[in-house]
């Protein structure tokens, strides 16, 4: 009783914590409900307060509540959250909940139900690299070159993507990739998704028994669903006439259809269901007003958006306003961050470089590497990519699962065992399995003599020993890691050093080896960009893309200029939304200080580019801009600044007649941008000349 009175209070102070559309959005509890929650405005308390409130009104029992999100690291909060609701007494179990990604929950149902999905009771999970494997063997097979697995790879997985219909492909390639998984006892990520559409769909009672059971879906990240999710979504609810479905999402945030998300799911989600709710979160509790002016203004332009409008919490103000740098190169732009975050103070975690494409942070490397500023290169090598993790889950994958050739094939030669091509082929034909063909194949003296070795390291008792010192007595016994401490390479010590962690401070949370491969397998699909969020010491370079969830005291934008940012490709697709709503992304990454920079010249892919400032930067309220650098550039759609007379805004200066930045041509020089206007006398960066002074008469002016 005391335990419940407690547990009443903490829900009772949790409300009263929350804003009123906040509070709205958790105790809307009948129905389907769309909660649009903007940059910054608290949506992981709405979900785990929303949870907490339904099991604390009785509404349903944790088994009874399916809350999805799109990270591990996402389901771990939120269950962490709501274990500290219950506090120590006995209301409920988080663990209870069924929680978690996607992946994870089909996985769960596939599991439970592998007999009637089609699989084999211990099938195992491929990432990437096994994959590629798999499409190498077929290529190999069929005489094709195998140079590129990883469009196959990407190919199949955008079928896998589009759900059932996947089914019907007929592609004799994905066909065959498809057969060999099965051989193997395998599934792939696509695979986890699609195999319990299928499971659903031939097995009705089998659906029937999780519709009864989930009485309220909860899903984070909505707008971030693909067709198989949408699908998962819509069987499960299926035959209800108003579901108690609630997604929160951003419609302005969404910002991975390469990834195969379509934004239809969120725009549509009132013609999917019927009495659909619609509440929107607006207040925005990490930055200050001018940020949000101008992200507001921003993504107004966009016609595909359910509409809502940021506002700064109460008391935060205006603060700085949203800064346009126009510098003459890259390696000035590079220079001009340096110099700012230096003058700025040594606590460098509060800044972030947010880029369009990785191929933009080579000089902000070099520049923070000659003036001494720490930084961090988000997203380079996660820690489940790099190669001797990867060796160590086959290795460890292949004792648990002794008819995992693809792991088999993986670590044979690591160390060198003398087995080539020609011995691997023998291995395949000899035996079920090429772990069983090891005993049974007909080989030279040395080779069998390397074989036996290999087996014998294999036969220990480690199901009777605890999952860390089972995997420790492995990579020991089988030589891989006396291969690294013999290793002459720079990075031989720091592999050491990432295997021990992964057997001291992440096998050892598991119970079992099995649990921690199943784990290890779903954690290889996740973003490494969260991690950032902790990162104190060094100033964070990364995409605009991992940069999603994130926030930053000051950020900076560099190369917003037409062809680089929007994309020239993605404006020929069509795409021109997505782009500008990467754009309103990056800017309210920012808390106190956002600043955007163009150049008139940038060295890309060894070619010299003089771009237009970027039509997004035009397409901004220009009260919430101060224009640096100059007089501003004509962007690329018309646009004057107006000025506003604000007590708290700085405004932006009006274009003049100045012709900086206007692209000009002329009849032996070619074509330029105006880099200084003196009237009679301009001088132009030439992309074939370099640098001239040339009087105005002799040039036509382009725009």
């Amino acid at each position: 009783m005391l335990c419940r009175m407690h547990y009443n209070n903490i829900m009772n102070l949790m409300l009263e914590n929350l804003n009123d559309a906040q509070r709205a959005a958790v105790t809307t509890t009948d129905g389907p409900l769309l909660v649009l929650s903007g940059a910054g405005t608290g949506k992981t308390r709405v979900l785990t307060t929303r949870v907490a409130y339904i099991l604390d009104q009785n509404l349903a029992a944790p088994w009874q509540v399916l809350a999805l999100t799109f990270t591990n690291k996402a389901a771990n909060e939120m269950k962490a959250r709501i274990a500290e609701f219950a506090g120590d007494g006995d209301v409920f179990s988080a663990r209870d909940l069924w929680c978690g990604t996607f992946h994870s929950v089909a996985l769960r149902i596939l599991r439970a139900n592998y007999a009637a999905a089609g699989l084999d009771r211990d099938f195992v999970i491929f990432g990437d690299d096994d994959q590629k494997a798999v499409v190498k063997n077929i290529l190999t097979t069929m005489g094709l070159s195998a140079k590129t697995p990883g469009d196959y790879i990407e190919r199949f997985s955008s079928i896998k993507d589009k759900g059932l219909s996947a089914l019907e492909n007929s592609d004799k390639m994905y066909q065959a990739y498809n057969a060999e998984l099965r051989r193997l006892n395998a599934v792939d990520f696509g695979d986890i998704i699609l195999l319990v559409l299928k499971l659903f769909d031939s097995n009705p009672e089998i659906l029937a028994r999780y519709q009864n059971q989930f009485k309220y879906i909860l899903v984070d990240e909505f707008q971030d669903t693909n067709h198989a999710q949408m699908e998962f979504l819509e069987m499960l609810t299926r035959g209800t006439t108003s579901p108690n479905i609630c997604c929160v999402g951003d419609d302005d945030q969404s910002i991975y259809s390469w990834r195969g998300a379509e934004i239809k799911h969120i725009l549509n989600f009132d013609k999917t269901f019927d009495n659909v709710q619609i509440i929107r979160l607006e207040t925005n509790y990490r930055s200050t007003g001018n940020i949000l002016g101008a992200a507001n203004s921003l993504i107004r332009r966009n016609r595909g958006r359910l509409g809502k409008d940021l506002c700064a919490a109460p008391g935060v103000g205006a603060g700085e306003p949203v800064y346009v740098l126009t510098v003459p190169s890259d390696w000035d732009e590079a220079r001009v961050v340096a110099d700012a975050i230096l003058r700025d103070g040594t606590e460098f975690g509060k800044f972030a470089v947010l880029i369009r494409a990785g191929a933009l942070s080579r000089l902000f490397e070099e520049e923070f590497s000659r003036r001494g500023i720490p930084y961090r290169l988000v997203g380079a090598t996660k820690f489940y990519d790099r190669a001797e993790i990867r060796d160590a889950i086959a290795y460890i994958r292949l004792l648990v699962y002794p008819f995992d050739d693809i792991s088999f094939q993986r670590i044979i030669a690591k160390p060198r065992r003398g087995f080539g091509a020609a011995a691997l082929d023998k291995l395949r034909t000899a035996g079920p399995n090429m772990m069983a063909g090891l005993r049974s194949a007909t080989l030279s003296p040395k080779q069998r003599a390397a074989a036996d070795s290999f087996l014998d390291a294999y036969n220990f008792d480690w199901a009777g020993m605890t999952p860390d010192a089972a995997a420790q007595t492995l990579l020991e016994r089988v030589g891989y890691m006396q291969m690294w401490r013999e290793s002459k390479d720079a990075d031989a010590a720091e592999r050491l050093d990432n295997l021990r962690e992964l057997i001291t401070n992440v096998i050892a949370k598991y119970e079992t080896l099995a649990e921690f491969l199943e784990q290890a397998a779903l954690m290889m699909t996740d973003d490494d960009a969260d991690s950032a969020a902790g990162n104190i010491g060094t100033v964070s370079i990364m995409t605009i893309h991992a940069a999603k969830g994130l926030e930053f005291d000051t950020v900076f934008l560099p190369a917003w200029e037409e062809g680089l940012f929007p994309n020239d490709k993605t404006v020929e697709e069509g795409a021109l939304e997505e782009e500008r709503r990467l754009a309103y992304v990056a800017i309210t990454r920012g808390r106190r200080r956002a600043i955007i920079i163009n150049t008139m010249a940038r060295r890309l892919f060894g070619e010299q580019k003089y771009n237009s400032p970027s039509r997004f930067i035009a397409e901004i309220d220009g009260r919430f801009l101060d224009f640096q650098g100059g007089t501003p550039r004509r962007a690329a759609s018309s646009y004057t600044p107006n000025t506003y007379a604000n007590k708290y805004r700085r405004p932006a200066p009006r274009a003049s007649a100045n012709s900086v930045g206007r692209l000009v041509s002329h009849a032996q020089m070619g074509r330029g941008v105006v880099i200084e206007d003196s009237g009679n006398i301009i001088t132009v960066a030439f992309s074939s000349r370099g640098i001239k002074k040339v009087a105005r008469e002799f040039l036509t002016f382009e725009s």
